[in-house]
């Protein structure tokens, strides 16, 4: 295969299935392929790996990495072995995201250590597991793998043990930077739904339905919050949730709040609350949105209420790229995306204090000249700290 040839990187991956590190994976493939011939291996998985190759122009095999049955361990093994032998003067960087195929790369460097002469096998963590400390964890990372990329600083301190100076490095995710257009209009959900208001304060969370993202005490605190203007009048807000269903239904958060609310509707994927009292609305959206563009062009703020588990952090930072102020949650490495906004992190699971940030963004909303300035700040920080452009400080520090 032609596609074989000529690899100067191999980008191996075996779990798709977590999207956040394979759009990682992704983006840092799609940063060195602009400029040096890569191969990226991995299963297609239900992020459909493939066709995302296809769309960012990288080179793409299917290999069976991830259900390491003996049978596919022996395919993957010998797959690898194949490349490495054919491409032994020619591939100088293996990269592996995940555990499976950095033992795998660990055990063909020890047994035929002359494939290896001339290469790096570099290890990317975006994972929030721990990492014990003993002689096989120890041996792997300081000895058999050449340099070790880290998602974030709350990463690498999950590594229980001292990784050996120049050996590591946090970087951040990047991507290309988004250019949202001002055509803003009224996002129309459903038929039977009122239309998205441009017009009115907007809170948008993207993400999984699933209890460890926090949709549940979010929408709590929207609905006790008060969001009123300088007459002490209530103003209109909207909170809409996107994504796709996990480890809960989103019937099951409209049903707990349908009463409290007192008025509500379905589609078979889309649910709306609202509160004519409070002039307050929820739209939840169970589905990828092609036009997602659309709607965050009218957003006013992202909310990011996640209870744990956040290391990538990508939706943060398309909401700063887009200009897009954010309240967050202290989870992962949250604190680190949002260093530069502390006034607007509330600590995971603590309904009072998103409660008080949520009343405070609204009054900025209100204040027009400084929510643009803080607009303008999202942009500039998002554009500056994650512009897939620096990943080039990290291929000089891989080639150190």
């Amino acid at each position: 295969m032609n596609k074989e040839k000529n690899i100067k990187h191999l980008f191996l991956n075996s779990n798709p299935w977590f999207s956040a590190v394979s759009d990682y994976s992704l983006q840092i493939a799609k940063y060195v392929n602009a400029s040096e011939n890569i191969l990226y291996c991995s299963e297609v998985g239900s992020t459909a790996m493939d066709v995302k190759c296809v769309e960012y122009k990288i080179p793409f095999v299917h290999i069976p990495i991830h259900n390491q049955s003996l049978k596919n361990f022996l395919m993957s093994f010998l797959f690898i072995f194949r490349l490495l032998l054919q491409n032994k003067n020619r591939i100088k960087y293996v990269w592996v995201f995940e555990g499976r195929e950095h033992t795998l790369c660990c055990i063909i460097k020890i047994i035929f250590p002359f494939l290896w002469r001339n290469k790096k096998l570099i290890r990317v963590r975006g994972q929030a597991q721990t990492v014990k400390s003993n002689f096989i964890s120890k041996f792997i990372y300081n000895k058999i793998t050449d340099k070790v990329i880290f998602a974030a600083q709350c990463v690498k301190n999950r590594v229980l043990f001292e990784i050996k100076n120049n050996h590591s490095k946090v970087v951040y995710y990047g991507k290309d930077i988004i250019n949202i257009y001002n055509e803003s209009q009224d996002f129309k959900v459903q038929e039977v739904f009122p239309s998205i208001n441009e017009n009115q304060l907007l809170f948008l969370v993207i993400g999984r339905f699933d209890p460890v993202k926090g949709h549940d005490y979010l929408v709590d605190a929207f609905y006790k919050a008060k969001f009123k203007n300088k007459d002490n009048r209530n103003i209109e807000a909207q909170l809409v949730f996107a994504g796709y269903k996990a480890n809960i239904n989103p019937k099951e958060i409209y049903l707990k709040y349908l009463n409290i609310f007192g008025n509500g509707r379905y589609t078979q994927n889309k649910y709306f609350l609202e509160s004519k009292e409070q002039n307050k609305r929820i739209f939840m959206i169970e589905e990828k949105l092609d036009n997602i563009q659309n709607l965050l062009a009218i957003t006013n703020f992202g909310v990011i209420p996640s209870l744990d588990s956040e290391v990538i952090c990508r939706v943060g930072v398309e909401f700063l790229q887009s200009g897009i102020p954010v309240l967050s949650s202290d989870a992962g490495a949250l604190p680190e995306v949002f260093s530069d906004f502390q006034d607007f992190i509330f600590k995971a699971g603590n309904i009072e204090n998103l409660i008080t940030k949520l009343e405070e963004s609204a009054r900025l909303y209100l204040d027009i000249k400084n929510y643009n300035e803080l607009k303008n700040k999202a942009k500039f920080i998002g554009n500056q700290k994650f512009s897939s452009q620096n990943y080039n400080h990290m291929m000089k520090f891989i080639d150190l």
